[in-house]
């Protein structure tokens, strides 16, 4: 395995664990949504929208767009630290980093 695979292998499994932390806000919000005591927060569909596409620019720096799914990442990553989820957040923003530095690794 080269040099770029094995960090493109890497940001891969961070982006899409970080990306499932935040997902499970969703899940854990689903029973109180169900029974009417919750209510759908413009916060909440945020977090969702931010982990869904940290999965697929995850994804898309597995198969080989790494500077453009990196940065997204990277942007991500820091909307969802805004947001107060610090573990996915920081997930994602080194799968980001991982992303954006895979090509440049000599080999």
């Amino acid at each position: 395995m080269k040099g770029k695979d094995a960090f493109a292998l890497l940001a891969l499994i961070l982006g899409v664990v970080g990306g499932i932390l935040l997902l499970k806000v969703a899940i854990d919000a689903l029973p109180r949504l169900l029974e009417g005591r919750g209510e759908i927060s413009v916060e909440l569909l945020v977090i969702v929208g931010i982990g869904i596409v940290a999965i697929a620019a995850s994804a898309m720096i597995w198969k080989g767009s790494y500077f453009s799914a990196g940065l997204v990442n990277i942007v991500l990553g820091v909307v969802a630290i805004f947001y107060g989820k610090d573990t996915g957040g920081i997930l994602i923003l080194v799968s980001g980093i991982l992303g954006v530095v895979a090509p440049r690794v000599k080999d």
